[in-house]
């Protein structure tokens, strides 16, 4: 991760949260279709993803401390 300051990781941090919160609207949307299910769906990629992404930035905030 490169290095970044303190207003731009609380920045980032925030848009990861709105991502994620889009994420989880779209994937209850998909387990109510109970078509595939939803383990191992998009949605449930993007989130681990974004999840990761999340802790990169929380390990980054605590260092700048």
């Amino acid at each position: 991760m490169q290095k970044y300051s303190k207003e731009a990781l609380k920045q980032e941090k925030s848009r990861i949260n709105q991502l994620l919160d889009i994420e989880n609207r779209y994937c209850a949307k998909c387990k109510d279709k109970k078509e595939y299910g939803c383990e191992g769906c998009f949605h449930d990629k993007r989130k681990r993803a974004l999840l990761k992404s999340k802790e990169e930035i929380a390990a980054a905030q605590a260092s700048h401390k």
